[in-house]
């Protein structure tokens, strides 16, 4: 009987701590949509593109926008197109280009599950790129998610898709630029000559040409490598100027073909694996914005340079690291971003931080055309290249169905005391502070701003995933009861 007692009290105890813990320390959510997608997924499939073979995320809109149920159904094709918003809303793969129809038969996976740390912000004030969760400004019943972008007293003005605070180009920490990065091309995707779905050829396919048809690159489809045999002159392959203005468009493959914004996005990452064949030699990657080259060499003696090509071939910053070992790989990455060039050749880093202002790297307005601009060049001895890849930043686009948002370019938005700027990573699809209609007057006769997130309706910051879409143990069990471990992950 004693032990009988003592279990029960045990029992409670963990109860009533339990609720303590989820009352006042962290509590478990359910991301509803996809406006914080890809970085949080809301009801969604998982697809893999049959053309090139990538995977990827289509967001599961329903009939009216609303949320799938809480029990994940099986959805056909039919089902899908017919209670969807419009036919349009299909896969396209954000890698090939193809544009597949929904002839397939496909389960809708529920929104990721996430914890999230309440009442953080009484001890600590909020941060720039946050995840902050928060009740809904025009109805204070409903809890959103998104990432803080301005703070109290704080002028907020988008700028070509860029975040500036006080004038200010706001650069993303490591950690959360990391999770922004959108792909636009891998080289370990790409399609048979005969895959179903392909278009515009000339494009999609081998978008990377050589300026010199009979020179020394031998771009290798079937291996997926690209291999410099060796050059006295520099030999240069370009990205393709036509894929690279469709692939730099604010379109995320979570939406389907709905808001297919066109705004440009020209801050852009190229990456690859770089085995030297010899101890000489060079490898050149070029990045273009606003008509403007910047040039990174990288010696396979160890030494850097990043050069503004279109200023005299002015030296931006150079340094020594040790000598690239002939046959073994490295990674190297280049990043034209938020007004910042970044160089990494392993785990050694060069960057040039540049001026805030944006018409001092050439921006221009009234150009909507910023298309940005990449390649690849070689001169020495040979070497190759593998996993080649193209990202592009996320773009925070301006307006949304004609309609100019508050923090738009030209229309800055100045927060008060106690008063947040919030964005959606997936700014096309986001219903956010840019857009939000004016708050109805509380009981107490408290009006808050139109635009804005009251600190009294901050709740907590979002930090870990502990449930992504499970997987199912078969096509017609309704739940998914294997965890997807491998998807687990903290939210930055």
């Amino acid at each position: 009987m004693t032990s009988f007692k003592e279990t029960l009290e045990s029992l409670v105890i963990a109860f009533i701590l339990a609720f303590v813990f989820r009352a006042f320390t962290v509590e478990a959510f359910i991301i509803p949509t996809g406006s914080m997608a890809d970085t949080l997924r809301g009801a969604h499939f998982r697809l893999t593109c049959p053309t090139c073979g990538h995977p990827f995320n289509l967001g599961w809109w329903g009939s009216g926008e609303s949320p799938i149920p809480s029990t994940p159904q099986p959805v056909t094709s039919q089902q899908y197109s017919a209670q969807s918003i419009n036919h349009s809303d299909f896969p396209i793969c954000p890698l090939c280009g193809a544009r597949f129809d929904s002839d397939y038969i496909a389960r809708v996976s529920n929104g990721d599950r996430i914890l999230v740390l309440k009442y953080l912000y009484f001890l600590s004030e909020p941060q720039t790129w946050d995840v902050v969760v928060f009740k809904n400004p025009t109805d204070p019943t409903q809890n959103f998610i998104k990432r803080l972008i301005g703070k109290p007293g704080q002028t907020v003005e988008l700028i070509d898709g860029d975040v500036y605070l006080d004038h200010k180009i706001q650069r993303k920490p490591d950690h959360v630029q990391n999770v922004l990065w959108i792909p636009i091309y891998h080289s370990d995707y790409q399609p048979p000559a005969d895959a179903p779905g392909r278009r515009d050829k000339n494009i999609w396919d081998l978008p990377f040409q050589p300026e010199n048809p009979d020179g020394p690159w031998n771009i290798d489809q079937h291996r997926h490598r690209f291999t410099f045999s060796g050059s006295d002159n520099l030999e240069t392959i370009n990205f393709n100027r036509d894929r690279l203005r469709k692939s730099t468009q604010s379109f995320l493959a979570y939406n389907g073909s709905r808001n297919y914004a066109s705004d440009i996005a020209s801050d852009i990452k190229i990456a690859f694996t770089l085995t030297p064949d010899s101890p000489d030699g060079s490898v050149v990657i070029e990045l273009g914005k606003y008509n403007r080259i910047y040039r990174a060499e990288i010696d396979f003696n160890g030494a850097c340079r990043i050069i503004n090509e279109s200023d005299n071939q002015t030296i931006l910053k150079q340094v020594q690291f040790p000598p690239l070992t002939p046959g073994m790989p490295v990674v190297v990455t280049y990043a034209n971003l938020d007004h910042t060039l970044i160089l990494n050749v392993g785990e050694n880093q060069i960057q040039f931080i540049g001026d805030d202002d944006p018409q001092t790297w050439g921006y221009d307005p009234s150009n909507r055309l910023n298309i940005p601009s990449a390649a690849i060049a070689g001169v020495g001895p040979g070497f190759s290249l593998e996993h080649i890849t193209l990202e592009r930043d996320v773009h925070y686009t301006n307006a949304a169905n004609g309609e100019i948002g508050a923090g738009a370019e030209g229309n800055p938005f100045t927060l008060g005391p106690d008063e947040f700027f919030v964005l959606g990573d997936n700014s096309p699809q986001s219903h956010d502070s840019r857009f939000w209609a004016a708050p109805e007057p509380l009981p107490n006769d408290i009006q808050y701003r139109q635009h804005v997130v009251p600190r009294d309706y901050l709740i907590g910051r979002a930090f870990f995933v502990y449930w992504p879409a499970g997987f199912h143990l078969h096509p017609n069990v309704r739940f998914a009861l294997i965890p997807n471990i491998g998807d687990m992950r903290f939210i930055h």
